[in-house]
């Protein structure tokens, strides 16, 4: 009997390993890989996260832009540009929030659609 589950065992385990091989190779299809959510609540959602969040656009951009320059021009440079992207995405957001029953759900203003996206 205890042959007969490890016996059992290992080929359940060989089906669901080749089960998922098989999964990885199935294309994706065309109509399943849009960017954005397409609805009201995501753009409600996609809204209420660019308001919160928009502000962490500063220290992001300060950090990208002190590590392809110095460290002296990030700060100066970051600050402006994440000053400037804060601003839009914090604005985007609250337009999304405002406007999220009516159309153009699949239509960021901001990209990328998340503040910690790049």
């Amino acid at each position: 009997m205890k042959k007969f589950i490890t016996v059992f065992f290992v080929i359940i385990m060989v089906l669901s390993f080749s089960v998922s091989v098989f999964a990885a190779d199935i294309p994706k299809s065309p109509a399943k890989t849009t960017a954005y959510p397409a609805g009201p609540v995501q753009k409600a959602e996609r809204g209420f996260s660019n308001l919160a969040f928009g502000w962490t656009e500063i220290p992001k951009r300060i950090v990208d832009k002190s590590k392809e320059t110095n460290p002296i021009q990030g700060l100066f440079l970051g600050l402006f540009q994440g000053t400037c992207k804060a601003f839009a995405r914090t604005v985007s957001g609250a337009a999304d929030l405002v406007t999220f029953p009516l159309g153009g759900y699949d239509k960021p203003a901001v990209l990328p659609d998340m503040p910690a996206a790049k």
